[in-house]
């Protein structure tokens, strides 16, 4: 391909310019032309490769023989000796894997010095490149490094031909795991076939424990069926699908093993039952296996605790396929995925507890919960407004400014929200409307303060959830937590001094556990006729759940006895009671407050 900016040439299908970084356009892969030209036989389906530069082997393999032909023939598949060259001399044999009567394998070093796209782990030849030709990232002066394979050899001449045929195409796609090249060579006279592989290989899908998370494996045949559709416009089918064909780099999918892999020839392409037949083949393919991750069962039966969207498209893809596109699967998969992530009928149980602790003699702590729940047409859509407040000041200023603002907020969201909740009009802006309402809690506490001539004030942290969606006010110390089924993790800031002290790396998390000025916060309700509201989203999926709280929790439990508590109680409101009586055992220093908000499906 040359370049349209500079002429430059490079490699077909290039994404980027490798001199001047110029975007040559979304395609990435053989053109049409050639592709019809490999099937129909008028290309050869392999070129044989250009002779790489000769780079001096490393002292390991230097000495040893190489292959042309090689003497001491023992067997009738005799593997290579450590140090043979081979891939016209690209290959150098550092150890004998294993040998068998069929296939040997090898490590090899490639000598031939490659660069890796630090940005996007393209692995480029060329010496002279200035930019990444996959993603157009500079390279800078990454150096050159020498690559380990595994190198696999074959007497059968049709062992690796589908693969090699893919790998005529040129086909890139980051849902792929194909051979890094593939030849044929005849080092004791009689030639064998070679497949050139990455040296570690990756966790098959095959060795997983069964059955897998249902949302976890919904995300992976996301992934699968866009690789899946990439392959059947450039004509190809895999024919043979199993969890044996589907490896994990890291929590990536990708397909390999791809030897049963067809090619679809240029007669074949026009539409037709047996187009259909082949392409529709992989789809069923799929959600077989995708049923079995889900289940460990081959057969759907209607007591899978599937939706109705996700049940009936197993079944038509497992019974007829032929309706599908592999684009069209993909994305009904991922529609059921947010349905399942984000369900349109869901349901919010609260639990609710707060408590004066051991040592204080006055709760200055207010919570406040408002619940809104319609159901139309079985679609279920809660609305709800959960408030702790943790009030300073001393009696007869703490706890009426944390009781003021919890008053300020239940007038606010029945006098403003409520009423479009029951005529079923839309709600307006909630990140407009929740800073409006702090700020109106805010005004009333200020003046309150200034009434009673003392330096009342309260934190606030607040969470208004409608659907499977909550933003989340904050001010002061009072926190709002995440937790699901992996752990927990802190939503809101502490606005306070240790939280200050551990951002700027002057203490750790651990020392400001125990520093002595752990209570000194700089930002609460009423200090100032106006105040800045930090504002957080948070996306709540069916089993997981917020939990806000005082101070009197979170500084007496650790994080993880917090989530413990919560994962092993048998209801929000179970989790409540319990996190209070572990505040108390710990000592009760203060008055601890909580509030758990947990999403059901």
């Amino acid at each position: 391909m040359k370049c349209p900016a500079c002429g430059t040439e490079n490699r077909d299908g290039a994404r980027f310019c490798q001199k001047c970084g110029h975007d040559m356009g979304p395609e990435n892969g053989i053109t049409v032309e050639a592709a019809d030209e490999i099937c129909s036989g008028t290309q050869p389906m392999t070129d044989a490769p250009e002779a790489p530069p000769k780079v001096a082997a490393p002292a390991a393999v230097r000495e040893g023989p190489v292959t042309a032909p090689l003497p001491g023939l023992t067997s009738t598949f005799a593997p290579l000796p450590e140090g043979a060259l081979v891939g016209q001399e690209r290959y150098a044999v550092l150890e004998v894997r294993s040998t068998g009567p069929h296939i040997n394998e090898y490590l090899v070093l490639d000598r031939q010095p490659v660069w890796v796209c630090a940005q996007c782990h393209h692995v480029s030849e060329a010496a002279d490149e200035r930019y990444c030709e996959s993603c157009g990232a500079e390279r800078g002066d990454a150096p050159a490094i020498n690559l380990h394979y595994r190198l696999h050899e074959s007497a059968d001449p049709q062992a690796f031909a589908q693969e090699a045929q893919l790998l005529a195409l040129r086909l890139q796609h980051p849902g792929l795991r194909l051979s890094t090249a593939i030849f044929t060579e005849a080092p004791y006279g009689p030639p064998r076939q070679y497949r050139v592989v990455p040296e570690f290989p990756l966790p098959s899908a095959a060795t997983l424990s069964i059955p897998q998370e249902l949302n976890t494996v919904l995300a992976w045949g996301v992934a699968l069926g866009q690789a899946l559709t990439y392959l059947h416009r450039h004509q190809v089918t895999l024919q043979t699908i199993s969890p044996a064909h589907i490896v994990f780099d890291g929590t990536t999918p990708l397909w390999t093993n791809l030897n049963r892999a067809y090619v679809i020839p240029p007669a074949q392409r026009t539409t037709g039952e047996a187009l259909n037949e082949l392409l529709a083949h992989d789809i069923q393919g799929l959600a077989s296996v995708l049923l079995y991750l889900m289940t460990g069962q081959t057969q759907l039966s209607t007591d899978m605790p599937f939706s109705p969207r996700l049940k009936t498209l197993l079944y038509q893809a497992l019974n007829t396929p032929q309706m599908f596109m592999a684009e069209t699967f993909t994305a009904e998969l991922e529609a059921c995925l947010d349905e399942l992530r984000h369900p349109t009928s869901a349901m919010l149980v609260a639990g609710r507890r707060s408590d004066v602790g051991r040592v204080r003699s006055l709760n200055e702590d207010s919570l406040l919960t408002v619940e809104f729940t319609s159901v139309f047409k079985s679609v279920c859509e809660p609305v709800g407004l959960y408030v702790v407040a943790d009030g300073m000041g001393g009696h007869e200023a703490g706890d009426v400014a944390s009781e003021l603002t919890a008053r300020v907020l239940a007038q606010r969201v029945t006098a403003e929200l409520l009423p479009l909740l029951v005529a079923g009009k839309p709600l307006p802006d909630g990140r407009a409307w929740l800073t409006a309402a702090v700020q109106a809690a805010n005004q009333a506490v200020y003046e309150q303060r200034i009434a009673a001539g003392n330096d009342m004030g309260n934190t606030l942290t607040m969470a208004f959830v409608r659907g499977g969606r909550a933003l989340i006010a904050n001010i002061g110390d009072s926190r709002c937590y995440y937790l699901d089924a992996e752990g927990i993790r802190q939503v809101t800031v502490d606005h306070s001094l240790v939280e200050r002290l551990v951002a700027t790396g002057q203490i750790t998390r651990a020392e400001a556990a125990q520093h002595p000025q752990r209570n000194v916060i700089y930002r609460v309700i009423g200090d100032h006729p106006r105040t800045e509201v930090d504002l957080f989203e948070q996306l709540l999926d069916p089993g997981s759940a917020l939990l806000l709280c005082s101070d009197g929790l979170s500084g007496m439990v650790s994080n993880e006895d917090i989530w413990k508590i919560w994962h092993t109680s048998a209801s929000p409101q179970e989790a409540c009671d319990r996190l209070v009586r572990a505040a108390n055992e710990a000592g009760g220093e203060d008055n601890v407050t909580v509030i758990v908000v947990q999403m059901l499906a």
